[in-house]
């Protein structure tokens, strides 16, 4: 069973480390880039399991997660709805 994006969005935080290592974040046509404050607390095998998620990398600090064109607006609006992480 598929799903909805608020538990794609709250599994997405939980595995970058919770939401006191997300700085900010922001997305692009096809990934969710996050500023984290420690790379060494993503649990970066966890990230690739998630339901969506087509890949992942770590580049000019930010760790990008590639969900797909459409799919990354709707993670990152309930990424926004979880509420206490910065954008």
């Amino acid at each position: 069973m598929a799903k909805n994006y608020e538990e794609i969005a709250k599994e997405v935080v939980e595995a970058v480390g919770g939401r006191e290592n997300i700085r900010s974040f922001a997305h692009c046509a096809t990934r969710l880039r996050i500023m984290v404050n420690d790379e060494n607390k993503i649990d970066k095998e966890k990230v690739d399991n998630i339901e969506k998620v087509k890949g992942t990398m770590f580049t000019s600090g930010q760790y990008q997660i590639i969900f797909g064109t459409g799919t990354v607006n709707k993670v990152f609006e309930a990424v926004q709805g979880l509420g206490g992480v910065s954008e």
